[in-house]
């Protein structure tokens, strides 16, 4: 007996929708076409649409299409739902098999099964340790390790995790320190954290290479450059969104021809995500991925665009076009409104440059006169009314540019090399000139997130210095050359620079400073990749209660003095303790050596006087008397003549 042959009775392919409008026999062909063209220009091609037909012979106010595929058909009812075909027809999209489920629910209730709760492990376990330290990750050989920054003297850091073959090419920490990404190149990416290290979330994506966390840590992003040239414009799968909590692919995006990593750029708060295309910017909505108003924002020949760090403002710059001098705009987002439009007159190039608080925004403006380069900057006093920007010429060439993360200074690097001046600024009611560093080996800066000190770096000579901008002077000199990498750990306490085996095969190793640049640790090892130090989550207290906490700082600076003197003391008693043991250690192996060679002696001499027989076999002691003679001390006594 053969099975009974199954029918697929589903239909994917397939959209109802609701809402389109009622009209008679006479105006059927008509909004049949009228359907037909807003179908297509809002949803894409399909196959079929089908308006069924009231008994006089005119519509039902419903209508299905037919798409190419079922991925065409979801794509679609999100594109639709909500859509309108006139002021009074707002479309109803479903997908069919949608009504078919709910329509075929049945009348008798049926409890569901409740799941077992299962609880997450804590993401930010890290942050619990009484030693309030911080961790970061290393990439060595094949070996991928995290580890507490802890400092005793010849001793390696404590590690908290290492593991084998970890990640196929390279790690990433999460923005806020959630979660390692590891990379594994014909599988995609994977998400790790809590105390035992675990899975939390898989991404497949083949040949991935490149991925950028939103700053909310709900969503990733991710590229194969495999997909670049034979992408399916269909379904793309160059770049893809993700939704990190559930797993869920938002969106593919093919890579363009002018493909640069990052080419999407997230707002601060994770709700959108923009990219430039050809004379316009894309600002799509997240999680939904729908074009913000269903259109992009006209923008002829823009480069460059930017997200204000704290707010949901966007910049970007428009070079010079069909006689138009080129600009740069601010817009507010979702409504688009414009906040400040900036003529930026012969400028050919234009970098934006946003202040971490968002308070500032800095143009770095190449302009050409006189067949010659010059370079200036413009700043945007963000927060005040109107925006007004301050200008600040420079008559040499501008090599680096950096903010201070709290406060309003930031500090440049300008000249030729090999010799550099290092200048640092203020915006007050003016720009101010605070200082120059002239004719410095260094042409790169590092601000501590705490600002006040930085590092000045030459990236080609090796050169470190360490600087405090609030004093105005340097703290301490070192070297380390061939550096790949430089960063500061969260606090602004230490500071790291790596020597990678991705750009040389010498000396593979890291240095970590302190902020005054003493060396701590001098660590070799070979084929050393990577060091990241985990990042924190922004601290939750408000900002009186972080200026209660400065006010109170001495009182908390004993306590914490306090307890790193007995730190001292603990580590000093067990390293005590610890000698101390090894000489008793050593005193016990040497008595029962001695024990044990008396024993031996003993026994031999006792067989030697004991010992049988005459002649050859017969064996003597002999014992011989030997005179010493010490002097003890010498002294001369002068006698006098009676």
């Amino acid at each position: 007996m053969t099975d009974e042959v199954q029918l697929d009775t589903s239909f994917p392919k397939y959209v109802f929708i609701d809402g389109i409008p009622v009209v008679g026999k006479d105006k059927y062909l008509k909004l049949q076409k009228v359907l037909e063209s807003f179908f297509k220009k809002n949803s894409g091609d399909f196959q079929n649409l089908v308006v069924p037909e009231s008994a006089e012979g005119g519509t039902k106010g419903i209508c299905f299409i037919e798409y190419h595929t079922k991925e065409d058909a979801e794509a679609a009812a999100a594109k639709l739902a909500g859509a309108k075909l006139d002021s009074q027809h707002i479309l109803k999209v479903n997908m069919y098999d949608d009504i078919k489920r709910v329509r075929d629910v049945p009348d008798t209730y049926e409890e569901p099964v409740v799941q077992p709760y299962s609880s997450r492990e804590n993401l930010q376990s890290w942050l619990l340790d009484d030693r309030e330290l911080d961790q970061y990750v290393m990439r060595y050989g094949e070996m991928t390790e995290v580890a507490w920054n802890t400092l005793k003297e010849g001793e390696d850091p404590e590690s908290v995790c290492k593991r084998q073959a970890w990640s196929d090419v390279y790690v990433q920490w999460s923005p806020k320190g959630s979660y390692l990404l590891t990379i594994h190149v014909k599988g995609g990416v994977a998400l790790w954290g809590g105390p035992n290290w675990n899975k939390f979330a898989r991404f497949v994506h083949p040949g991935v290479k490149l991925v950028e966390f939103s700053p909310c840590e709900r969503y990733l992003t991710t590229a194969s450059p495999q997909f670049q040239e034979n992408d399916n414009p269909k379904d793309p799968q160059c770049i893809i969104v993700w939704d990190i909590r559930s797993g869920k692919k938002l969106r593919g995006f093919a890579a363009g021809a002018n493909f640069s990593w990052p080419c999407f750029k997230w707002s601060h708060d994770g709700n959108y995500i923009a990219r430039t295309i050809e004379n316009a910017v894309s600002v799509f909505c997240v999680p939904s991925m729908d074009l913000l108003d269903k259109k992009s924002i006209k923008a002829p020949g823009v480069k460059e665009i930017s997200w204000s760090p704290t707010d949901l403002m966007l910049s970007y710059f428009l070079p010079a076009q069909d006689n138009k001098s080129p600009t740069v705009q601010i817009i507010e987002i979702p409504s688009k409104k414009e906040k400040r439009t900036k003529t930026l007159f012969d400028a050919t190039e234009c970098k934006l440059n946003w202040h971490p608080n968002g308070t500032y925004l800095c143009l770095k403006i190449d302009r050409v006169k006189k067949k010659t380069t010059v370079q200036g900057f413009e700043i945007f006093r963000i927060r005040e009314k109107d925006i007004p920007v301050e200008l600040l010429e420079v008559k040499e060439a501008v090599h680096s540019f950096s903010w201070e993360p709290h406060g309003n200074r930031f500090a440049m690097v300008s000249g030729e090399q090999p010799r550099f001046d290092i200048s640092f600024y203020a915006v007050e009611k003016n720009i101010v000139l605070l200082k120059t560093l002239e004719k410095r080996n260094t042409n790169a800066l590092f601000w501590s997130p705490q600002g006040k000190n930085i590092v000045l770096a030459g990236t080609t000579s090796g050169l470190l210095e360490f600087f405090n901008a609030d004093n105005m002077e340097s703290m301490g000199t070192a070297e380390h050359y061939n550096v790949a990498a430089h960063e500061w750990d969260p606090t602004g306490r230490y500071f790291t620079t790596v020597v990678s085996a991705w750009r040389s095969n010498i000396e593979n190793g890291y240095r970590l400073f302190n902020f005054q640049g003493k060396e701590l640790r001098n660590a070799l090892k070979d084929k050393f990749y990577q060091l990241l130090w985990r990042p924190r989550p922004p601290t939750p207290l408000s900002e009186e209660k972080l200026k209660q906490l400065k006010g109170s700082l001495d009182t908390l600076s004993k306590k914490y003095k306090e307890a790193d003197q007995q730190k001292k003391r603990e580590e000093r008693e067990k390293r005590k303790q610890k000698r101390i043991n090894i000489r008793h250690e050593f005193e016990d192996y040497i008595r029962g050596r001695r024990e044990e060679y008396n024993k031996v002696l003993q026994e031999y001499t006792r067989e030697t006087l004991d010992g049988e027989g005459e002649g050859e076999d017969e064996k003597a002691v002999y014992y011989v008397e030997t005179t010493v003679e010490e002097v003890q001390q010498v002294q001369e006594l002068l006698l006098e003549d009676n």
